[in-house]
């Protein structure tokens, strides 16, 4: 199994209302993309110093369904909300 974590910082612009919708875009993902086996999306709660704003956490059977995810076009939009607004991503893939 494939664990894929995404962490993002975004630019202050980015509302709190287009934060939630965005989130929701990606909780709604694995009813979308069958390759997904879970997925959960939240929001960090510290604020530390070193913490990012929002992760994102999924698993999938293997690299070849991870790939399908990345290129699949109901992840496209997601893309394309975040890519304006995105300050920074930290992202790592690995196995389980």
């Amino acid at each position: 199994m494939i664990r894929h974590v995404a962490v993002f910082t975004f630019v202050p612009g980015f509302t709190p209302e287009q934060r939630a919708e965005w989130m929701a875009m990606v909780a709604d993902l694995p009813r979308q993309i069958p390759q997904i086996r879970s997925m959960s999306v939240g929001e960090d709660l510290l604020h530390g110093p070193s913490s990012h704003e929002i992760a994102i956490v999924a698993d999938f059977d293997s690299l070849a369904d991870l790939a399908t995810y990345t290129a699949h076009p109901a992840h496209a939009p997601v893309l394309a909300m975040s890519a304006p607004v995105k300050a920074s991503l930290a992202v790592v893939d690995f196995e389980l």
